[in-house]
């Protein structure tokens, strides 16, 4: 029977989620997988008592292939595992996390809404529909399992941290502040929760805090791909536009698959020629037509 620690399980899941996450806050691993899990564990162990070593073997097997990203074979082992003991919810949770990588975020919701069904204490199973209700705009609902997710494990950061994403989402920045103060209290070191915070006070428009939260986050995790992008769009707010470009740029060597960078970059060039267009005809420089050569 493999031996993944409570910990390392989820440390696992997250560690793989995060690669769909990167355009909501939100996901690694280190101080977050360890308190979501224990909060996890804690609620599936009188399920798991109920279920042959065959099952943990198949669950534990599933877990190890979303490490490696191998969604096609951690669905096997979910899939086999659902067979063998159908009311066990922790096989519904974390195939769920498996749809979440894939994109299938319905399927996701149908997968956390039977564990919870199946264990209304199943901590997981909120937090990862929030994840799937995130990535499907329906932020009232991730706003709700978020609550109920919080209420089963007060220290959980990853519920506040997808519950301050939905409460940005719905323009309720004040709230999302709240919950990003509360992760920090929780874990210094906790990356998102600063990219978090300053796209809040994006949304609240007190830039220079986003900026001073986003090199926060970048101290932490020097390749944060986010933390570039909300310093770029501070940076652009404040009208400081080579430094936004400089941080756009960055991001996108980091993720070249960003839309978002892409576009907000072309709306800083754009910006850009605007303001040298200005900055000529102060010059006094005037192009009488199209034909005419620029000067020199």
């Amino acid at each position: 029977m493999l031996k993944t620690s409570g910990d390392n399980r989820l440390k696992v899941i997250l560690t793989a989620l995060s690669v769909v996450t990167i355009t909501f806050p939100i996901v690694t691993a280190g101080g977050a997988a360890a308190a979501a899990k224990k909060a996890a564990a804690k609620a599936t162990n009188s399920n798991a008592k109920k279920v042959s070593i065959e099952v943990e073997d198949l669950v534990e097997s599933g877990v190890r292939e979303l490490s490696f990203k191998n969604t096609k074979a951690a669905i096997a082992n979910f899939d086999k595992a659902i067979s063998l003991s159908p009311a066990y919810a922790t096989p519904y949770a974390d195939r769920a996390n498996a749809y979440i990588l894939k994109g299938q975020y319905k399927e996701a919701i149908a997968d956390c809404t039977k564990a919870i069904e199946l264990n209304p204490k199943l901590t997981i199973g909120y937090v990862n529909r929030s994840w799937a209700y995130n990535n499907t705009r329906q932020f009232q609902k991730a706003v709700a399992d978020c609550d109920k997710a919080i209420e089963l494990n007060s220290r959980m950061l990853i519920a506040y941290t997808n519950r301050s994403h939905a409460l940005n989402k719905l323009g309720k920045h004040k709230e999302a502040l709240a919950d990003c103060n509360k992760i920090i209290e929780l874990n210094k070191d906790f990356a998102p929760a600063f990219v978090n915070r300053a796209h809040t006070y994006i949304g609240l428009g007190e830039f220079q805090k986003a900026i001073d939260d986003c090199n926060s986050a970048i101290k932490l995790k020097e390749n944060y791909t986010k933390a570039y992008l909300n310093r770029g769009h501070a940076y652009r707010e404040l009208g400081d536009i080579d430094k936004a470009l400089e941080d756009l740029n960055k991001a996108i060597s980091l993720h070249g698959g960003m839309a978002s960078a892409y576009y907000n970059r072309s709306r800083l060039y754009e910006l850009k020629a605007s303001k040298d267009l200005e900055t000529a005809k102060k010059l006094g420089f005037v192009k009488r037509d199209d034909n005419d050569k620029d000067e020199d």
